[in-house]
């Protein structure tokens, strides 16, 4: 976007969720432009988290240049239960990952600036902001703090990653040949054991995916004696309000592996879009049926999912956080993430 010098930017604070709704259209064109950005950074994915999930006060700054949208801060007010603290947040925190500012190529020095400036007037309102899980580049990661403000920046989980080849034959570059091994025998076992057959998700399908990813998930988990991170009925809403818009964008990767006709196992990623420099599919949850696990159902997921990721032409398999050893088994290597936490100056002191 060019800079029209007789045009100064301006920041405009969303307050509500009716704020949110009007800033969709233009957030998601912004969202189009930025070669970095995730689809966890899209209006089809934040909105939705914040209508279910988000609890405090808004203050997601639009910086707009001529009335275009050349920045976006999505934040929110946190107040800690017990000691009242106020935290200022990013959207989306504590169920995804990657979660930045959003800035048009060009415009990070400026836009950040500007934003803030436009915090550190309202200092008051929080005492610290946190940002967790930036990458390298990251706009939250890289402006400089306000002036007198405490700046912390630390390692936080590492997300592994998997450089994908151009076809599948050659993955064997970068996974090790028992992985392969192993995946073509519990192919042929999941074979043997009935009628197989792999479903993608479309809008006739997605309700009863996502119906089998909750009652499979919930499944797994409970082997474990625990409820599992789609057991709260508000996470499930999120995702029910925000699956259409990610199928419809064209982002939604839903595999499901139906054994004798029955959902078995699924799995939920998402994927940049096409245009992309070296497009990512993100691996999100999974569930599958603990009764089939001589199957290996996750390892089927996985080696599905890579398999149609190379066939799309997607350079990158990511892990997201966590240090699950079954992600280094495919060959995946850590990506480092940052948390930054800025505290303003306490009240009265310049």
């Amino acid at each position: 976007m060019p800079r029209s010098p007789d045009a100064p930017l301006h920041v405009e604070e969303a307050t509500g969720t009716a704020g949110l709704e009007q800033l969709r259209p233009d957030w998601a064109r912004l969202w189009a432009i930025v070669p970095s950005a995730t689809p966890f950074q899209s209006p089809d994915w934040l909105i939705p988290w914040w209508r279910h999930i988000g609890e405090g006060e808004l203050l997601t700054l639009a910086i707009r240049e001529s009335g275009e949208l050349v920045g976006l801060l999505p934040f929110y007010i946190y107040t800690q239960p017990g000691d009242g603290g106020r935290r200022l947040f990013p959207l989306g925190i504590g169920t995804t990952d990657y979660l930045d500012a959003l800035v048009a190529p060009g415009r990070e020095r400026e836009v950040m600036a500007l934003g803030f400036q436009h915090l550190a007037a309202r200092r008051g309102r929080f005492e610290f902001g946190e940002w967790p899980q930036l990458r390298p580049g990251s706009p939250l990661l890289e402006v400089p703090a306000p002036a007198g403000w405490s700046d912390r920046t630390e390692p936080a989980e590492p997300c592994p990653i998997l450089h994908l080849p151009q076809d599948f034959e050659a993955l064997g570059d970068t996974v090790s040949r028992k992985t392969l091994r192993d995946l073509r025998t519990h192919r042929k076992r999941a074979e043997l054991a009935g009628a197989t057959r792999w479903e993608s998700a479309s809008a006739q399908n997605l309700e009863e995916l996502f119906e089998a990813l909750l009652r499979l998930h919930a499944a797994r988990w409970a082997t474990r004696e625990e409820a599992g991170v789609l057991a709260s009925p508000a996470v499930q809403a999120a995702h029910r309000a925000a699956l259409p818009g990610l199928l419809r964008s064209g982002m939604l990767r839903f595999h499901a592996l139906r054994l004798e006709g029955a959902v078995v196992a699924v799995l939920y990623a998402l994927a940049d879009p096409p245009g992309r420099a070296e497009r990512r599919l993100y691996f999100y949850l999974s569930g599958f049926d603990p009764a089939l696990e001589r199957l290996s159902p996750g390892m089927l997921l996985v080696g599905h999912a890579i398999e149609q990721a190379i066939d799309e032409g997607i350079a990158i398999a990511d892990f997201l956080r966590g240090q699950e050893r079954y992600k280094y088994f495919w060959g995946a290597q850590d990506s480092p993430t940052f948390r930054r936490v800025l505290a303003p100056p306490a009240e009265g002191v310049p």
